[in-house]
């Protein structure tokens, strides 16, 4: 079980991995649903590979590091030196988590003293878990087809230089 104490061993996200997380994250401020993102200050949060989360914990924002955004970290194996292309993969695949918690984040800046309430046990479930499960769940089938975008375009790349 993941807990706040558990936030000391995260180590930050390497810096191709960064790079992913925010292309897809900028791709996510230019479409319709994404537009609660561009005037938050999203860039200036730091991202860390938290190993204590597993299984139902996928991030965690928390009020007592508020510019940090929490991950779980690509635990898998690469076959045939894939390691780098599965960690970015990862990156770029946790990336509606990440727009999750930065909900979190927005919905904390936007009225603090509100969100602490919030924050009870049940009023969680049906205010801001709610709120950021929707967004959450919208970024999901847009990073889906933009890191698809992406990738299709890499290959045929790689495919043209390759024909030369």
């Amino acid at each position: 079980m993941f807990t706040v104490f558990d936030l000391k061993d995260s180590t930050p996200l390497a810096p191709d991995e960064l790079r992913a997380v925010r292309r897809v994250l900028e791709d996510y401020c230019r479409t319709a649903a994404g537009a609660w993102l561009r005037n938050f200050p999203f860039r200036r949060f730091e991202l860390r590979w938290c190993p204590a989360m597993t299984g139902d914990v996928m991030g965690a924002f928390t009020l007592l590091h508020p510019w940090t955004i929490y991950l779980m970290p690509w635990s898998g194996e690469a076959v045939d030196g894939m390691h780098d292309y599965a960690r970015i993969s990862w990156a770029e695949l946790i990336t509606p988590t990440v727009i999750h918690e930065l909900r979190h984040a927005w919905q904390f800046r936007r009225n603090p003293l509100l969100y602490a309430v919030c924050c009870l046990p049940l009023l969680r479930e049906i205010t801001l878990e709610r709120d950021a499960g929707r967004i959450g769940s919208e970024a999901e089938s847009i990073v889906e087809s933009t890191t698809g975008w992406h990738t299709g375009r890499e290959f045929e790349r790689r495919r043209k230089t390759q024909d030369k």
